[in-house]
């Protein structure tokens, strides 16, 4: 078996995608499913998939225009030392939305600005700009200096890998993988500028045609109970209910006697509630679902989790193993906030002896996260 990372990327191709929004959807997410059939990459349910994604075409030729040069001129790439055309080093090698303060400073020298000068000595300052602004707008700002080429790609970090979790069981679904990707936008100078990996999954990479560079990223922190009977609940809003689809494929395919009990939330039922009928035909799940923007109040799933807060618990007493999977910055705090709060009305704890039997179920392997 050909052994497969980051250094050494397998080669797959898209084989079919669709939008899992309506397009009366706030947002676009999208199933994308690729073809490995000519590979003998291996995964696992709870694993995640890196892509080597290629920068939008457009902001390629942005860039290359507010440089003044040529996109066939050859430049030198600093860490690997391969000589390669600027619109190839743009396009598959360099992150292109990252400013940073060497970037400033190489333009400082050229153009003898006092004001990034100013902006340089002013790290609170520097620290907003950084965020708020990218090499184009710098670029643009500054087209009439004369900046030599190769100090100036010099600047421009390393374009990394964007990871997925898998949303599907490689048992059931023989030669392919599928991710869930959410297309993430934003405005830049009045101009839409697009996630570079799911711009390039879901518009730019063509269906059978387009290479893509993956390898897989174990997560044997994230597993399925090795006892088929034993409950599962899965807290995955959004995106995050990709490697839920794995679990439930993957204990479909081994007839698993376990309960399964899944909280998903969106926006809005009408359109946003992905893998809808694939779900509803499930012999052995039950969905809790919490649409945010369905009512004035907004709901999330951890308010569906303190609904069922009795329940929950009685699960957890029976055994059954925890996962959340999705954003760590707020819904993965809120839901352990809920789960103590749980904890203390229905085992009747206080709240640091709470917090000590969540600690415990993580120690066990019964509290199993995947946050990002």
């Amino acid at each position: 078996m050909t052994k497969f990372d980051r250094n050494n990327p397998a080669i797959g191709f898209i084989h079919k995608r669709y939008p899992l929004t309506k397009e009366s959807s706030s947002k676009q997410t999208w199933h994308i499913s690729l073809d490995l059939s000519q590979t003998d990459i291996q995964f696992r349910p709870g694993d995640s998939v890196g892509i080597y994604a290629q920068n939008d075409p457009i902001l390629v030729s942005h860039l290359i225009e507010a440089i003044g040069a040529e996109p066939m001129t050859p430049i030198t790439h600093k860490r690997t030392g391969e000589t390669l055309p600027l619109e190839t080093f743009f396009t598959h090698r360099a992150n292109l939305n990252q400013l940073t303060s060497k970037f400033l400073k190489l333009v400082c020298e050229c153009a003898s600005c006092s004001n990034i000068e100013k902006l340089l000595q002013d790290k609170p300052a520097l620290r907003t700009y950084l965020t708020k602004n990218d090499p184009l707008g710098l670029l643009r700002e500054y087209r009439n200096t004369a900046i030599p080429l190769q100090d100036l790609v010099d600047q421009f970090s390393l374009l990394l890998p964007r990871f997925y979790s898998v949303a599907s069981c490689g048992k059931t679904h023989s030669g392919t993988l599928d991710l869930t990707v959410a297309l993430f936008t934003w405005m830049q100078d009045g101009e839409k500028r697009y996630g570079v990996a799911s711009h390039f999954l879901c518009h730019l990479a063509k269906i059978g045609k387009t290479p893509i560079p993956l390898f897989v990223q174990p997560a044997p922190h994230f597993r399925l109970p090795e006892d088929p009977s034993t409950p599962i609940i899965m807290i995955g809003p959004g995106t995050g209910i990709a490697p839920f689809r794995a679990f439930l494929q993957d204990r479909q395919f081994h007839g698993a006697k376990g309960k399964n009990w899944l909280f998903f939330g969106e926006r809005n039922r009408s359109s946003d509630y992905f893998y809808e009928e694939e779900f509803a035909t499930h012999p052995n799940l039950r969905i809790e679902t919490a649409f945010s923007r369905d009512q004035s109040e907004k709901i999330y799933v951890q308010h569906k989790l303190k609904e069922h807060a009795s329940e929950v618990c009685d699960w957890i007493e029976k055994g059954a193993h925890l996962y959340v999977c999705g954003d760590a910055k707020e819904m993965a705090k809120e839901v352990e906030k809920t789960l103590i709060e749980i904890f203390q009305t229905h085992r009747k704890l206080d709240e640091k002896a709470a917090k000590d039997h969540l600690k415990s179920l993580k120690k066990e392997g019964r509290y199993l996260l995947d946050v990002y």
